[in-house]
């Protein structure tokens, strides 16, 4: 008998640390990744590394990303009480060992629920890009000069700017506002309608793609500039080279709104599995 009971209590045991190991979240971002891009004058020499950090999720405030000067950030949203970081940290020098020092003189704090990269020596050859997770509701401000930026499944106050870099949204809610200046936007909606006040993002050079349920309800509004808008909706012509597209989808309800300056629009409706 007390075998037996010892034998289902390592059953039992096996099981919880399975279900908690099953529960951490999953970096996909590596360091195989970008492994043939320099700075393009000669050094050509790579070191990468990544650091995972855990910080507790801000209360009150919005958590801000920092991409720096060079850097993408990926945001997904999920169960967990906090917040974890997987940072990448990247250099490229002459020798492989310069390139491993620049890399460790690069700090990442999370001070002030604030999340950024600086250097000890005061250099901008190196690029750190994040992939973080978040409880679902947590507000959020990102910035990055030179990456893109990813959202998935969120229900928070986002705002956010990309100087280059395409954005990606998908699966989003809450109140979400932002804008690339180059860079396209790759948006999916999920669900059957937006489940907050809304939508509202930008871009000046890029092209603008939705991809939403048939039987998705919201009003949509998007537009461009200088570009073609593909969609089996009635676009209206305004001005010489404008159209826009402004509609009441299914039952309505919040605006979802994506524009651009220089770009095409293309809204691609799907089957909601």
């Amino acid at each position: 008998m007390k075998t037996l009971f010892s034998v289902l209590l390592l059953a039992c045991g096996a099981l919880s640390a399975t279900a908690q190991t099953a529960s951490e979240p999953q970096f996909t971002i590596s360091c195989q990744e970008g492994g043939n891009w320099s700075w393009g004058n000669g050094e050509n020499q790579r070191f990468c590394e990544t650091r995972d950090l855990t910080m507790a999720a801000p209360s009150g405030q919005p958590l801000s990303i920092e991409g720096g000067a060079n850097g993408g950030i990926t945001v997904h949203g999920w169960s967990g009480s906090n917040v974890r970081i997987r940072a990448k940290v990247t250099s490229w020098a002459n020798s492989e060992a310069e390139a491993q020092a620049r890399v460790k003189s690069v700090s990442i704090s999370t001070a002030n629920n604030t999340l950024r990269a600086t250097s000890s020596d005061n250099n901008e050859r190196y690029s750190v890009s994040y992939e973080v997770f978040v409880p679902r509701q947590t507000a959020l401000a990102l910035n990055t000069t030179n990456g893109g930026i990813s959202l998935d499944n969120l229900q928070s106050d986002v705002k956010f700017h990309a100087t280059n870099g395409g954005v990606s949204l998908k699966s989003l809610g809450g109140q979400v506002t932002g804008e690339t200046v180059n860079g396209g936007l790759n948006i999916t909606l999920t669900g059957s309608k937006w489940e907050g006040k809304g939508l509202d993002v930008a871009t000046t050079n890029g092209g603008v793609h939705w991809r939403l349920p048939k039987d998705y309800s919201a009003e949509l509004f998007t537009s461009t500039n200088m570009g073609n808008m593909r969609a089996n909706m009635p676009v209206t012509k305004s001005g010489f080279l404008r159209k826009e597209l402004a509609t009441s989808l299914g039952k309505g309800g919040a605006p979802v709104k994506a524009v651009t300056t220089n770009g095409g629009v293309t809204i691609e409706q799907v089957d909601r599995n």
